[in-house]
């Protein structure tokens, strides 16, 4: 009964998604929604037939991750059915499930495997409904309090998830992250922990931490070094709570906006093994690490797992790369401290000449846009041209005010103007770029997503994926 259901739901769900038009995120959760409320569970029954099931998951990272993990598996032979353009509530697994189930089993000689990016308040959910053969969990930083609440909740409902999950299942961890490291370590035989190898940051006084207690005790956690936010190195005096040593973990070599290398090291491997990528960040270096543990874990060979990292291009918005009349245009998502600590501290040191801020407060982004305000973003505009778009630029304007002068009064240096549309500003900021020069944006959400829909309306970028 429940496959009869399923051809006529898998049925409308195409026809509505090949009508709708009202929007990416509506536009890509529509047919799952259709799909589901016509034959309920039908995601978990179309995933019965993947070879194995992956969900990726955490605060920062679960595009990155779930990208690098997709072309590391499809590079090592495997067929992958995934939600490559970043819709990652339920309902978008669901389409992305029924749209490509028939095709896929039509032409793949063995089992797809799946791997999905998804919500983190959606993990608990889609944990049960699928059969999950692995998570992979990125960290966990403050994020949207208006939608996730603070970030000890979603352990809570993490905690919970883990403790109904198979034995069986494997959970893939950043060690760097305390909250994980508690979670996971107590509750999964299967558990595969990754990190960064330690380098020390001067600035430590001013890291934007969400986690500076034990889990396990509640007392002050010590810090030894630390990489992006509070993933680093970690100690429990009290009670002995320390970092788990990673099965995997990354030493971060040259890197600039172009690339970096990265040297992977094994805990049972004395040969570390070195790749040349163009994903830069110490973010990215987590996500790589992420997708290679997690994909050695599903039986690919480590080094061929290392070795296809060398020619992935960053996906949207991360660091992505785009020439613009003879200017490098890199665009860069900031959704909460964490990420802002990143992009600040990475560009601070970039040959970087202008800067377009771009903030906006739509529901995608979250509603309360005061997370700006635990880090400062001054490092990113010292010395540069910059300008100041979206429906929240006079709070960013404001809040830049405090951070780089020394007076109510005082102008911002090199501040070009405050624009309603990013593409305006980004126009008014190519001009005042020199011809071989690099031009940041750096903004929330829709207001890449919307800056960078004009840019493929003219032709100066490529579709998104869907």
């Amino acid at each position: 009964m429940s496959r009869g259901r399923d051809v006529v739901a898998i049925a409308s769900a195409r026809v509505t998604g090949h009508f709708s038009r009202v929007g990416r995120h509506f536009g890509t959760s529509l047919p799952g929604m259709v799909a589901a409320g016509l034959s309920p569970g039908i995601a978990g029954r179309i995933a019965r037939d993947l070879a194995h099931v992956s969900l990726v998951s955490g605060t920062n990272g679960k595009t990155t991750t779930s990208r690098l993990l997709t072309i590391i598996l499809e590079r090592t032979g495997r067929t992958v059915i995934a939600n490559p353009s970043g819709a990652n509530l339920a309902q978008s697994v669901t389409t992305s499930l029924v749209a490509r189930a028939t095709l896929t089993a039509r032409v793949a000689r063995r089992p797809a495997a799946g791997v999905f990016e998804v919500d983190e308040a959606a993990l608990p959910r889609l944990a049960v409904e699928l059969p999950v053969t692995q998570l992979v969990l990125t960290n966990l930083f403050r994020d949207q309090l208006d939608r996730f609440g603070e970030t000890n909740l979603i352990v809570r409902r993490w905690a919970g998830m883990l403790e109904l999950l198979d034995p069986s299942t494997s959970v893939v961890y950043c060690a760097d992250d305390p909250r994980l490291a508690a979670l996971v370590g107590a509750k999964s035989a299967g558990a595969v922990a990754f990190g960064i190898s330690g380098s020390p940051r001067p600035d430590q006084a001013h890291l934007t931490s969400d986690a500076s207690e034990c889990p396990m005790c509640g007392s002050p956690l010590t810090l030894g070094w630390v990489t992006v936010g509070h993933l680093g190195s970690y100690h429990c005096s009290r009670c002995g709570f320390a970092r788990p040593r990673p099965i995997v973990h990354v030493h971060l070599g040259a890197q600039g906006l172009a690339d970096q290398h990265l040297s992977f090291h094994w805990a049972d491997d004395p040969w570390p093994q070195v790749v040349r990528t163009r994903l830069i960040g110490p973010g990215n270096a987590y996500n790589a690490a992420a997708a290679v543990a997690a994909a050695a874990a599903l039986g690919v060979d480590r080094r061929a797992a290392v070795a296809a990292l060398a020619d992935v291009t960053p996906p949207f918005g991360r660091w992505e790369p785009i020439e613009i009349a003879g200017r490098q245009v890199v665009l860069c998502l900031v959704k909460n401290p964490a990420s802002m600590d990143e992009v600040a501290r990475v560009s601070s040191a970039a040959s970087i000449d202008t800067v377009l801020f771009a903030v906006n407060d739509a529901h995608a982004d979250g509603r309360d846009v005061s997370w700006y305000w635990d880090v400062n973003p001054a490092a990113l505009i010292a010395d540069r041209r910059f300008a100041i778009a979206g429906t929240r630029a006079s709070d960013l304007h404001l809040r830049l005010k405090y951070g780089s002068t020394h007076g109510p009064g005082a102008a911002l240096e090199g501040f070009v103007g405050s624009f309603d549309r990013p593409y305006d500003a980004l126009n008014r900021l190519i001009p005042e770029t020199p011809r071989g020069g690099t031009l940041l944006v750096v903004a929330t959400y829709t207001a890449l997503l919307g800056l960078r829909a004009t840019l493929v309306t003219m032709g100066l970028a490529e579709e998104m994926p869907t």
